[in-house]
C-alpha cells in the first residue's frame, strides 16, 4: 500500500522530513489551536432551563420522532426567540429541525454566512428581483 510522501518540517530552515508538522527536534514549537471562548450566560439564564426542556420534549413527541433520535434535533422558533420581547416559548411556532439544518437557518436569519436577503441588501448585492429581470430580458421563464 502506498504511503503519503513525507513533508519538510515546519520549522524554518529545518531539512528533516516528517509525515506532518514538526520533526522531533522542533516538536516543542507546536502550539495547539486556540479554542473559541463562549462568554454567553448559561442556557438556563438565556431561557432554556427546565421548563424549556419539557416543552422541547412535547414538541419532539408530538412530531413523531423516535426518542432515541431526539439528540439529533433542535427546536426552531419562528420568529426567532427573544426573551426580552416574549419569554414564553409556547407563544412561538416551534418546529423540530435536524441540528445542521437549524444551525444553517439560524445563521441565515441572523445575516451571517448564508445568503440572507438582509445580508444581500446590506452588501448591495440584491438589486431587484432576479427572476423579474430575467423575464424582461428573455421572455417566458427567463429563457
Amino acid at each position: 500500500m502506498p504511503h503519503k510522501p513525507l513533508k519538510p518540517c515546519l520549522y524554518p530552515g529545518c531539512t528533516k522530513t516528517v509525515p506532518s508538522g514538526y520533526c522531533q527536534a522542533h516538536a516543542h514549537f507546536y502550539t495547539p489551536p486556540a479554542r473559541a471562548v463562549d462568554n454567553r450566560p448559561s442556557a438556563a439564564a438565556r431561557g432554556y432551563g427546565k421548563r424549556w426542556q419539557a416543552i422541547r420534549n412535547e414538541v419532539l413527541c408530538r412530531s413523531g420522532i423516535p426518542r432515541e433520535l431526539w439528540h439529533l434535533y433542535d427546536i426552531h422558533h419562528e420568529p426567532p426567540y427573544n426573551p426580552a420581547i416574549e419569554p414564553n416559548h409556547r407563544a412561538y411556532k416551534l418546529t423540530p429541525m435536524l441540528h445542521r439544518d437549524h444551525s444553517r437557518e439560524t445563521m441565515r436569519s441572523r445575516g451571517r454566512g448564508g445568503k440572507s436577503l438582509g445580508n444581500m441588501l446590506e452588501t448591495g448585492k440584491a438589486k431587484g428581483n432576479i427572476y423579474s429581470s430575467k423575464m424582461e430580458a428573455g421572455g417566458q421563464n427567463g429563457r
